[in-house]
């Protein structure tokens, strides 16, 4: 699990690399990374990392959050995510084939349709 005192500085080498492991990976410098060598965010994997925002996150089927901590809900689960009004969501960064293992989110909230909202809320709802 992530270890904010272990976690080393922001990688200078964000844009071309596929796996980072105990991090700092600041959200919009590695977009703009990825754009500058070409890249989309497809196919990373992320270990113990601190992911950090501010920005929204639009997470593909395939990619996969285990044992990850995705951040300060003010008590309600629901305050992660966001809904698209429509039948595109501008602005977020896609995610696609990435795996988050054991990281924690800090400002980063999550966007999708309302079965993925709904379903993601499902899977973090503690059972009874």
């Amino acid at each position: 699990m992530y270890d904010l005192e272990n976690t080393g500085p922001v990688p200078a080498d964000l844009g071309t690399r596929l796996v980072f492991e105990k991090e700092r990976i600041p959200l919009v410098q590695l977009v703009e990374a990825l754009e500058a060598a070409g890249q989309t965010l497809k196919g990373r994997r992320f270990i113990d990392c601190v992911i950090h925002g501010p920005c929204v996150i639009i997470p593909a089927q395939e990619t996969t959050f285990d044992n990850c901590n995705l951040g300060d809900v003010a008590g309600n689960v629901r305050n992660l995510f966001l809904r698209a009004a429509g039948p595109m969501i501008i602005g977020g960064v896609p995610l696609n084939d990435s795996a988050f293992d054991g990281c924690i989110f800090m400002g980063v909230g999550f966007a999708g349709d309302d079965a993925f909202v709904d379903a993601f809320i499902d899977l973090l709802t503690p059972k009874a």
